[in-house]
């Protein structure tokens, strides 16, 4: 490929730029931000010894050699042929040592290696160290560290414990026979695990020099840093040339960091109108409270005036240590509808529902709880806003009265009228709720704007008894109380004309509208057994549970608040009809008993002595049914109810398929609708849905270790799902819906290096496929490559990047995506 002379410098200027901003993270300052983690302070460690700078402990040296020399009158001695020298925790081997004892000076050659407790091993050509003057060089030096690589020609290491590398270089690639990638430098200064020093810099790749920098400074200290983060640079069809993550991470303490980023993108006609800038401040303290706030300005042509803005949030606290008082929330905010659409990645275009709720809960005792909510949905597309602020409801249930003794401390007799007193039951439940909205419905075109403010109180109390101890009965009674502050103009006119005013003004004596009803109710319950136990084989026999319900309520009509508004969030009924009804319900389950396992009983008589195992069995649900009907005797007409009807059967261990149905017995679409006849079915429907997950390994076909074959995983998912229902609209017409679809993911390993995943979507109703999904993984042993390919749905495209693994700021980006 040949570049015109433009090309060629714009690529040497990009690369120029590129080592300016990868070549500090490859000696150690990895700037990507991670979750923050409570940690202990560290614990000084007095196992490791600097054994060169060591003036403590036993000076004892420990040396072994095939051949020995040693002068008496110079103090010196030499070990040569595989000689060894150990001193307090360091190991030195090498072919040749040499010792002077009245210097102080220690040399050795021969491809030296040594080996200390609690530091990398370092090997070279050659190595000399004065101990008098604590300073030490080793010349054509190599050494590891956490998958890192370090070689120099000169290493001299001074007396503050610092280390001067001349003409080194360095790399994450651990091929000793070839490095694929390094970063050279004429003049290192590594002070041990606190910063490195070099100047210049050049990045090799397949040591061909790409790019140079004159001189870094990064940290080598472990764990969260501050400093400057790590751009990234480089371009596409989408976003043009574009400079990211350019700006600085703060981490004071363990507790939170901030980070300020902005990202600068040319754009598809060089106009800057997609760069952004965003802070994010994360905090978290454990047992106590997690969370994080950021905020993305979008910069329209860096313009500031017209730019907008998306804030979103995550907070979860524990305001107890017992947990019962919590305080969570999670939400965005935006400054316009279309502040979305000028993102860049298809997950933050689909995403047009800005929503955010912020939840006080608490729990007092054993039986009440109080609930705050401030809450807001927020349709990017519509423009439609509701908000609740704020919504408070208080709970609280349990016995009337509680007599554990009596007042002498003696229990109290299970027949004494005490008893009967502790089978009364409470619940009283209060909603207070103010919501607005904003907002015009597309499908009616009509102005939705309003506001409304009410309080909901339920009060109940009921009586759990027996008749016989056999038949159950619940009397309960309900009280209900509502306040709205909306009022109807022309509550005398037709519903469909009414019209809402703000009837809540105490300047003017006005506080809103009051009402109430009530209603009583007496349920009884039963369940019938019946077993037939025949001992066929295996099936030993079917249990059939009858359970028939009979239920009365009586609810007076009320009609004496003409002008109440209702709120539309708090069930609100101040009209009430006259209601005498009784319901009737019947549940029918048949369960089956069969022989898992068939016992064992050792003869020892004829020298059995096997383990004794007894039967054992299994229990599963064949069929249910359940049926439920009520008749008004109050109502003027249609006094019966529809029939509901649920039938389950259990076609898997773990699955029951249930068909649902509703009958009438008044036929809408006859010429006498009131007429009661029999019963006409105008809804069914049902719903199959299953998942199943395949896993396991493969023979790939290449020997490992112990002359056995390597094995890779693999696994197959497979989602099916079938929704059927059906409506009756006419005398003999039926409306139906049907969903049907098939989900299918698979991954696994075709090659050592290889990694396949793969995901599909099928729609029946549309009569193709919906989605697909590819993804290849490769590792080029120090270098990852990834590329993802989206034929179809709403971000299809491909991806295309290749980075170092241990560095993955250091990569290549390529791709087109299409998020219109």
């Amino acid at each position: 490929m040949i570049l015109s002379r433009t090309h060629s410098l714009l690529w040497a200027v990009l690369l120029f730029l590129l080592a300016a901003f990868i070549a500090p993270a490859a000696f150690g300052q990895d700037m990507t931000r991670f979750e923050l983690e409570e940690r202990e302070q560290p614990v000084e460690d007095t196992t490791e010894v600097d054994w060169m700078n060591d003036t403590t402990g036993t000076d004892t040296i420990e040396y072994r050699a095939v051949d020995l020399i040693y002068d008496v009158e110079k103090e010196t001695f030499n070990l040569n042929n595989n000689a060894q020298l150990k001193y307090r925790t360091a190991t030195l081997d090498a072919d040749t040592i040499w010792f002077d004892q009245k210097n102080s000076v220690l040399a050795a050659a021969g491809e030296p290696v040594l080996r200390e407790t609690k530091n990398p091993s370092l090997s070279g050509m050659r190595l000399k160290y004065n101990m008098n003057s604590r300073i030490g060089e080793i010349y054509y030096a190599t050494t590891y560290q956490d998958n890192q690589q370090l070689n120099g020609m000169e290493v001299r290491r001074l007396p503050d414990s610092r280390i001067q590398i001349a003409r080194g270089d360095f790399s994450t690639c651990n091929d000793s026979t070839h490095q694929h990638f390094y970063f050279y430098g004429r003049r290192m200064v590594v002070k041990p695990k606190e910063t490195i020093t070099a100047r210049p810099v050049v990045l090799n790749i397949a040591d061909v020099p790409v790019a140079v920098l004159p001189m870094i400074v990064a940290p080598l200290k472990s764990g969260r840093k501050s400093g400057l983060l790590t751009p990234k640079f480089g371009g596409d069809q989408v976003q043009g040339y574009y400079l990211s993550n350019l700006g600085f991470y703060y981490a004071p303490n363990d507790y939170w960091d901030a980070t300020l980023s902005g990202d600068i993108v040319e754009g598809e006609e060089a106009r800057f109108e997609k760069s952004t800038i965003t802070g994010q401040v994360r905090y978290k303290k454990r047992y106590v409270l997690d969370g994080n706030v950021s905020y993305k300005a979008y910069l329209r042509e860096f313009n500031f005036d017209n730019s907008g803005y998306d804030i979103n949030f995550s907070h979860n606290q524990n305001l107890t240590p017992d947990g019962k008082h919590t305080l969570t929330g999670t939400g965005s905010f935006v400054s316009d509808q279309s502040v979305r659409r000028e993102a860049l990645d298809a997950e933050t275009i689909l995403n047009q529902q800005a929503n955010a709720y912020l939840t006080y809960s608490g729990r007092f005792g054993t039986n009440k709880s109080l609930t705050v909510k401030a809450s807001q949905t927020n349709n990017l597309q519509t423009g439609y806003v509701e908000r609740q602020l704020p919504d408070v409801q208080f709970r609280m249930n349990g016995p009337l009265f509680n007599f554990d003794s009596g007042d002498d401390g003696v229990a109290i007799d299970d027949n004494s009228f005490w008893k009967y007193l502790e089978k009364l039951n409470y619940s009283f439940t209060n909603r207070f709720n103010y919501h607005t909205r904003e907002g015009r419905d597309t499908t009616l075109d009509v102005d939705t704007t309003a506001k409304y403010v009410g309080y909901s109180g339920t009060y109940s109390l009921d009586y759990s008894g027996s008749l016989f101890n056999v038949i159950n009965l619940t009397p309960r009674a309900t009280w209900s109380g509502y306040w709205t502050g909306q009022s109807w103009i022309n509550p005398e006119d037709s519903s469909k004309y009414w019209k809402r005013r703000t009837s809540l003004d105490p300047e003017h004596d006005s506080y809103g509208e009051f009402a109430y009803n009530h209603n009583y109710s007496l349920t009884a319950d039963t369940k019938l057994y019946g077993i037939w136990v025949p001992e066929i084989g295996r099936f030993t026999g079917v249990r059939h549970i009858l359970s028939p319900s009979v239920s009365y309520t009586y609810a007076p009509e009320i009609d004496t608040a003409k002008y109440f508004a209702p709120h539309p969030l708090l069930g609100q009924s101040p009209f009430q009809k006259k209601q005498q009804t009784v319901g009737l319900s019947l549940g029918n389950d048949f369960d089956i008993k069969y022989l898992k396992v068939v016992g064992h009983k050792p003869d020892t008589t004829k020298g059995d002595t096997a383990k004794a195992v007894e039967d054992q069995y299994g229990n599963r649900r064949l069929l249910t049914t359940r049926h439920s009907v009520s008749y008004n005797f109050a109502a003027d007409s249609l006094n019966f109810s529809d029939i509901n009807s649920t039938f389950g059967l259990q076609i898997l261990p773990d699955y029951m398929f249930t068909v649902t149905t509703r009958h009438s017995l008044y036929h809408k679409y006859s010429d006498d609708p009131n007429k009661v006849r029999f019963p006409e079915l105008t809804y069914w429907g049902y719903e199959l849905s299953r998942s199943f997950n395949w896993s396991g390994t493969f023979n790939v076909g290449l020997p490992s270790q112990m002359n056995k074959y390597e094995m890779k995983k693999w696994s197959l998912g497979l989602n099916y799902r079938y929704s059927f229902s059906s409506t009756r609209v006419g005398k003999d017409l039926f409306q139906d819906n049907v969903s049907h679809s098939t989900s299918i993911s698979a991954s696994f390993q075709p090659t050592v290096n290889w990694e396949v995943s793969y995901s599909t979507q099928y729609d029946y109703n549309e009569g193709k496929f919906v989605t697909h999904r590819f993804t290849f993984n490769r590792v080029l042993h120090c270098w990852q490559l990834d590329f993802t390919w989206t034929p179809t749905g709403p971000a299809a495209g491909w991806s295309f990047s290749i980075y170092v693994r241990d560095l993955p700021d250091i990569k290549l980006n390529a791709g087109s995506t299409d998020t219109n």
